[in-house]
C-alpha cells in the first residue's frame, strides 16, 4: 500500500489528492443461482450437489447483430472488481472516474488540470506553470521535479506507468523516458483517451500495480 500521501515530499503544488466517500457494495452469492457462461450457454447450479440441472451449452448457431454485444458476451474480465479509480468515460474536456469524481479542464482560474493515479489514490494534476512543454508540437516533456517527482517518492512503485499526451499521438521526451526507466517502471504511451482505455484494462486485470499520468484531453 502506499504510505500516507502527505508524508511524500513533492516540491509542487501540482497534486491535490480526492477524497471521497465512495461506497462498495456487498455481492451476495446464492446457492441456487443461472449463470451465463462464455458461449452463451447456461447452466444452473444447485446447493444440493445435484447435477440435474446442468445444461448443455447454447445454440453454437446464435449470432448477434451488435459486434459490441459480442465483445461484452465473451469479455473475461466483465466480472472483475473494477478499481476505485476507474475511468469511466473520457470527456472533451476531462475524466469522470468510477468514483463519481469528475477532472475538467480548464479549472475556473484557467489551469490545465490532469489526472494522475497511484495504486487506488486519484490525484488533480495542475499541468500550468510550466509543469509540462510540447516540443516542436508532438514531442511531451513533463517537468521532472514539478510533475515527475512523485514517482521518485512513492512506493511501493507501480511496475507499470500509462502516460497520455493530449488529444492526440505524441511521443514522450527521452529525458522522462530515461528517468521512467531509471526507477524501474515501464511505460505505455499513447493519446489521452486511449492511455485511458489501457489504464483500465491493465488497472482492472494487475490491480495495484499499474499508475497513471493523463494530460486532459483537450491539450
Amino acid at each position: 500500500m502506499l504510505t500516507n500521501i502527505r508524508a511524500i515530499r513533492v516540491p509542487s503544488r501540482a497534486f491535490r489528492a480526492f477524497r471521497s466517500q465512495t461506497c462498495i457494495g456487498t455481492k451476495c452469492l446464492s446457492t441456487s443461482a443461472v449463470h451465463r457462461d462464455l458461449f452463451g450457454g447456461t447452466k444452473t447450479i444447485h446447493g444440493n450437489g445435484s447435477n440435474q440441472g446442468l445444461s448443455a451449452p447454447g445454440n453454437k448457431g446464435e449470432t448477434t447483430s451488435n459486434p459490441a454485444d459480442l465483445f461484452k458476451k465473451n469479455d473475461i474480465l466483465m466480472y472483475s472488481d473494477k478499481p476505485l479509480n476507474y475511468i469511466e468515460t473520457v470527456r472533451s474536456d476531462g475524466f469522470y472516474l468510477a468514483n463519481h469524481l469528475l477532472i475538467t479542464s480548464p479549472d475556473k482560474d484557467g489551469n490545465v488540470i490532469g489526472a494522475a493515479m497511484l495504486q487506488s489514490e486519484t490525484f488533480e494534476v495542475n499541468f500550468s506553470n510550466n509543469g509540462y512543454n510540447i516540443i516542436n508540437g508532438f514531442i511531451v516533456e513533463f517537468n521532472e521535479k514539478e510533475i515527475l517527482e512523485i514517482f521518485r517518492k512513492v512506493h511501493p512503485k507501480p511496475e507499470i506507468v500509462v502516460i497520455g499526451l493530449g488529444k492526440k499521438s505524441r511521443m514522450l521526451s527521452e529525458s522522462n523516458k530515461k528517468l521512467f526507466s531509471s526507477l524501474g517502471i515501464q511505460l505505455e504511451v499513447g493519446d489521452s483517451n486511449n492511455a485511458a482505455q489501457i489504464f483500465d484494462l491493465l488497472a482492472t486485470e494487475r490491480p495495484n500495480v499499474i499508475g497513471a499520468l493523463l494530460l486532459p484531453p483537450n491539450v
